[in-house]
C-alpha cells in the first residue's frame, strides 16, 4: 500500500509539472531560510559548556544603588570579594579573578631575543586557580601549576607561534611593556584557543603574582570600589546557587558595609550569573570581557524562521486547493470504487511530505553553497561540519514532517471530501466557507510581509540615525594612533610638532580614552560642604590642551587647558553640572570635592563643554569630568586630505623617527564607533534578506489564490465577455477581493508591529520615534506587489477567449 501511494503521488506531482515547481520552490525557500537561521542560531548556543561541571560555574556580578537608583551595572565587582566568599561560604569550592589589562596596559610585548614588538589585545592576569576552574587544552606546559608563580605566562597557540614560529616556547623569555614598566615574563604553557566555544577569549595570560596590577588586586582589601576585576566561584557538588544568591545581601553588608558608606553606595548587590549563560543573557549588563550576543535577537529570528516556513506552508495549501478542479474526476472514479475518506487523505498527505521532505534534501546543498554568503552576513564562521550537528538533523527531519503535514492537512481535507457525484458531473467542488479560509491565511501572509516590512525599515533608521547622529564630537577624518609606551607618551610633544608637519594634519592632541572606548575611571565626587557618603559617581578622563579643537566639541562656558594647569583644575560637560544642580552661568569656578581615605583634594571647573558621546548611543550621557594629562595612551589627529595612503606613510615615517621600536597602530574613529552597532548591522541585513524572501514566498502563495479564483470564475469571466465586459472589467473584478484582503492585513499588521518595534527601540537611549509613514510604505508596498502578482494572472484570465470556458454548457 505504502509503495503504491508513492508511486501514485510521484505520479501526480510530475503530471503537473507548473505546479509542482511552484511548489517544490516555495518550501526550498523556505526551508534553506530555516536551516541558514538555525545555523546561526544554534552558534550562539553551547558556550563554556565543554569545561568540567560547566553548570557549577558561577561569574560575580555587581549592581550599585545610589539615591535609590542603579547607578552602576556591570559584569565585574570589586577585587576581594570572590575569595571571601570562598571563606565564608561552604558551598563555595573554587575562585578566580580575571584582569583585562587592555584597560590598563598597552600590552605590548615581544620575545626577549626579537625587537619585532606588538600590540596583543585581550591580554589577561589571572589567578594561578585560573585553568582548575577553566580547564582549556594544553598543547605544552602543565596547566595545574602554569600561573603558580610571579612573571609567568601562558600564550595561546596562535601568539605562540607567531612570536616563536614552531620552535620549543616552554621557559622562554618575553617583554612585557616598555620603559620602567616593562617586566620579563617567562612562558609556562600553551593553550589551545580553539579547543571550543567560550564567553572568555584570552590572547595570552599573565599571573596575577606578577608585580604591578596584579599585586594591586591581591592587596585590596575594600569590598565597594574598584569594580574591575572579573570574579568567578565554582560551586561544590550538590550546592544550590539560589541558596548562595540569598546570602550575599547579608554578606556584603558584613564585610563591607563601611566600604559602601565611605563610597556613598546606598547598595551593593552581587549577582551569580551562570557560566553557560552568560553569552546570551548579558543583556544590559555593562563592561563585559568579550562580545556577547542577545537571546532576544535569537528570538527574534527564531520567529522570523517559524513565519516565513508558516508562509510557505500557506503558499502549498493555497496552491494544493486551486488544483482541486483538476483532480476531481480522480477523486470521484477513486470513491466509487471503494476508496475511503482516510486513504485518500493518506494519499495526498504523502504528496505534501514527499514534495516537502524532497525540499529538505535539496535545502542541504543549497544553504551549504549559500555558507560563505551566510558567514559575511552574521560574521559566523559556520561550515559544513555544523550540519553535522545531530540536533540540527534532528530538527530538519521534524521541520520536512512538520512542514508536509501542516501543508498537506488542509488540502487533504478539502479534496476527500469531494463528493463523487458533483466530481463527476462538474459541479462547483469546494463550498464558500473554505474560501473564508484561504482569504484568512492571504490576510496572515501580508500581516506577516508589512510587519517585517515595517520592521526592516526602522531597523535601518535607527542604524542610520546611530551612524549619522551628531555625538557632540567630529568623528569623520579623525585619526587614534595608540601610543604605547611610556617612552613614546613622554614624546607626545616632540611627536605632536612631527606630525604638525605633515600636509593634511590639522590638529593634534591626546587622551586617555578613545572615542567608543569604555570609560572605566571614575571619581566620587561632591559638593563642598557636602559628604562623601552622597557623593556623586563621575567618569573621569585625562586629556591635553587642544584636545577639544582636534574633536570639535564646542566650549559652552571658560576656557581650554593652558601651560601651568594641574591636575586640580578640570572641564566637565554639562551632565555633570546637572547631576550637581550647578547653573550654566555659575559653572566657572565652582569647586568638586574628592575624598581617597582621610585626604581630601578640591578641583576647580575651568571649562564647560557640551555633552559628546564617548560612549554607545544605547547609554545615556554620564556626568564626565576631563583634567590635563601629561603621559596619555591615545594620538588624535584631525586631518583632511585626498590621498590618506600617503598621508599615513608620512605619518608611520616621522612616527618611527621619534620613536624606536613601537608599532604604528592606528584607527579611524568613524569606523570605531560603527563598530558600536554591528549587531544591530547584522539584525538589519538579515531581516532584509529575509524579508525578501518572506515577500518572495508569499507572491508565490498569492500567485496560488489567484489560479482558484480564475478557475472558479472562468465561466463567470466567460459570460461576462460574450456580454461585452472590457478586459479592464475582468481585472477588477479579480483584484478588488485582494486589494480589501490586503487592507485588513494592513490594519491588523500595524499595531502588532507598533508593539514589538517599540519594544526594541527600547534598549536605546537615543533612537528614532516610529513614524506613521512607515506603515503607510509597508501598506503600499503590499498593494503593490500584491498588483503585480493578481494582476499578472488575472489580465492572463481576461485574455482567454470565451469560447473555451463555455464549451462545455
Amino acid at each position: 500500500m505504502l509503495k503504491n501511494n508513492i508511486k501514485i503521488a510521484w505520479r501526480n506531482l510530475s503530471k503537473n509539472k507548473q505546479q509542482t515547481i511552484i511548489n517544490l520552490l516555495g518550501l526550498t525557500l523556505g526551508t534553506v531560510s530555516c536551516l541558514t537561521i538555525l545555523l546561526y542560531v544554534f552558534a550562539q548556543f553551547g558556550y563554556d559548556v565543554h569545561f568540567t561541571d560547566p553548570e557549577s560555574i558561577y561569574r560575580v556580578e555587581t549592581i550599585i544603588e545610589r539615591d535609590g537608583q542603579e547607578s552602576f551595572n556591570s559584569a565585574t565587582t570589586s577585587p576581594p570579594i570572590v575569595f571571601a566568599m570562598k571563606e565564608d561560604f561552604a558551598e563555595v569550592d573554587e575562585v578566580t579573578r580575571i584582569v583585562l589589562t587592555d584597560v590598563f596596559y598597552s600590552n605590548l610585548i615581544r620575545a626577549s631575543e626579537s625587537k619585532d614588538a606588538f600590540y596583543e589585545p585581550r591580554s589577561y592576569m589571572a589567578d594561578s586557580t585560573f585553568f582548575k576552574m577553566f580547564d582549556y587544552k594544553f598543547l605544552k606546559g602543565n596547566s595545574k601549576t602554569a600561573l603558580n608563580g610571579p612573571n609567568a605566562l601562558v600564550l595561546s597557540s596562535q601568539l605562540a607561534n607567531k612570536m616563536f614560529g614552531n620552535n620549543d616556547v616552554l621557559d622562554k623569555t618575553v617583554v612585557w611593556g616598555t620603559g620602567e614598566d616593562a617586566q620579563i615574563l617567562t612562558v609556562k604553557g600553551v593553550f589551545d584557543e580553539k579547543s571550543d566555544k567560550t564567553h572568555l577569549n584570552p590572547n595570552y595570560i599573565v599571573s596575577m603574582s606578577t608585580p604591578g596590577m596584579g599585586t594591586f588586586v591581591q592587596t585590596f582589601d575594600d569590598f565597594a570600589t574598584n569594580n574591575f576585576v572579573y570574579s568567578y566561584v565554582k560551586l561544590s557538588t550538590n550546592s544550590s546557587a539560589a541558596n548562595l544568591q540569598s546570602k550575599l545581601p547579608e554578606f556584603i553588608q558584613k564585610r563591607g558595609s563601611k566600604n559602601l558608606s565611605d563610597a556613598g553606595m546606598d547598595n551593593k548587590i552581587l549577582i551569580l550569573k551562570k557560566a553557560t549563560d552568560i553569552h546570551l543573557y548579558s543583556d544590559g549588563r555593562k563592561n563585559q570581557i568579550d562580545s556577547v550576543s542577545n537571546i532576544k535577537y535569537l528570538y527574534f529570528l527564531l520567529t522570523l524562521a517559524f513565519f516565513i516556513q508558516l508562509v510557505a506552508c500557506i503558499n502549498f495549501i493555497n496552491l494544493s486547493t486551486a488544483r482541486a478542479s483538476k483532480r476531481a474526476k480522480e477523486i470521484g472514479v477513486r470513491k466509487v470504487v471503494g476508496a475511503g475518506k482516510n486513504a485518500l487523505m493518506r494519499q495526498f498527505l504523502g504528496e505534501s511530505l514527499l514534495l516537502s521532505l524532497f525540499a529538505m534534501l535539496i535545502s542541504i546543498p543549497i544553504a551549504i553553497f549559500l555558507l560563505p554568503f551566510v558567514n559575511n552576513l552574521t560574521q559566523e564562521s559556520l561550515s559544513y561540519v555544523d550540519l553535522l550537528n545531530w540536533k540540527i538533523g534532528f530538527i530538519l527531519c521534524g521541520l520536512g514532517i512538520f512542514t508536509g503535514l501542516v501543508a498537506g492537512i488542509y488540502p487533504a481535507i478539502i479534496l476527500s471530501s469531494i463528493k463523487p457525484v458533483k466530481a463527476l458531473k462538474g459541479s462547483n467542488l469546494l463550498n464558500s466557507g473554505n474560501g473564508n479560509f484561504r482569504k484568512a491565511l492571504v490576510v496572515f501572509q501580508f500581516v506577516v510581509s508589512i510587519g517585517l516590512v515595517a520592521t526592516v525599515i526602522v531597523i535601518t533608521q535607527q542604524f542610520q540615525y546611530t551612524q549619522s547622529k551628531n555625538l557632540g564630537f567630529q568623528k569623520n577624518n579623525l585619526l587614534a594612533l595608540r601610543i604605547g609606551t611610556n617612552e613614546a607618551s613622554s614624546k607626545f610633544e616632540s611627536i605632536k610638532s612631527a606630525f604638525l608637519n605633515v600636509p593634511g594634519v590639522l590638529n593634534v592632541s591626546s587622551g586617555n580614552y578613545a572615542p567608543s572606548e569604555v570609560v572605566l575611571a571614575d571619581n566620587g565626587l561632591y559638593l563642598p560642604g557636602g559628604s562623601r557618603e552622597k557623593n556623586t559617581i563621575v567618569k573621569r578622563n585625562g586629556v591635553s590642551d587642544g584636545y577639544f579643537k582636534t574633536m570639535g566639541i564646542p566650549f559652552l562656558e571658560g576656557r581650554d587647558f593652558r601651560e601651568g594647569d594641574t591636575t586640580n583644575q578640570i572641564i566637565v560637560n554639562e551632565a555633570t553640572i546637572n547631576a550637581f544642580n550647578i547653573k550654566r552661568e555659575e559653572a566657572i569656578n565652582s569647586k568638586l570635592v574628592q575624598s581617597f581615605g582621610d585626604e581630601t583634594f578640591e578641583m576647580e571647573i575651568i571649562g564647560l563643554v557640551s555633552d559628546f558621546h564617548y560612549a554607545s548611543l544605547k547609554d545615556a550621557i554620564e556626568p564626565l569630568f576631563l583634567h590635563k594629562e601629561n603621559e596619555p595612551n591615545w594620538l588624535f589627529i584631525k586631518t583632511e586630505s585626498e590621498n590618506y595612503d600617503q598621508l599615513l606613510s608620512s605619518l608611520e615615517n616621522k612616527w618611527n623617527t621619534v620613536v624606536n621600536n613601537v608599532p604604528f597602530d592606528y584607527r579611524f574613529v568613524d569606523k570605531e564607533v560603527e563598530k558600536l552597532y554591528d549587531e544591530e548591522k547584522r539584525l538589519g541585513q538579515i531581516s532584509v534578506v529575509f524579508t525578501l524572501l518572506a515577500i518572495l514566498i508569499s507572491c508565490l502563495g498569492l500567485f496560488g489564490l489567484i489560479s482558484y479564483v480564475a478557475e472558479q470564475k472562468k465561466k463567470e469571466i466567460g459570460i461576462r465577455k460574450v456580454l461585452g465586459a472590457s478586459i479592464n472589467s475582468v481585472v477588477q473584478l479579480l483584484t478588488k477581493d485582494f486589494i480589501k484582503l490586503v487592507c485588513i492585513a494592513f490594519l491588523i499588521a500595524t499595531p502588532i508591529a507598533y508593539f514589538f518595534i517599540e519594544r526594541w527601540l527600547e534598549d536605546f537611549t537615543y533612537r528614532i520615534d516610529i513614524q506613521w509613514w512607515v506603515f503607510a510604505i509597508a501598506g503600499s508596498f503590499a498593494i503593490v506587489i500584491t498588483l503585480l502578482t493578481v494582476g499578472f494572472q488575472s489580465l492572463k484570465s481576461a485574455l482567454v477567449n470565451p469560447v473555451k470556458s463555455l464549451r462545455t454548457e
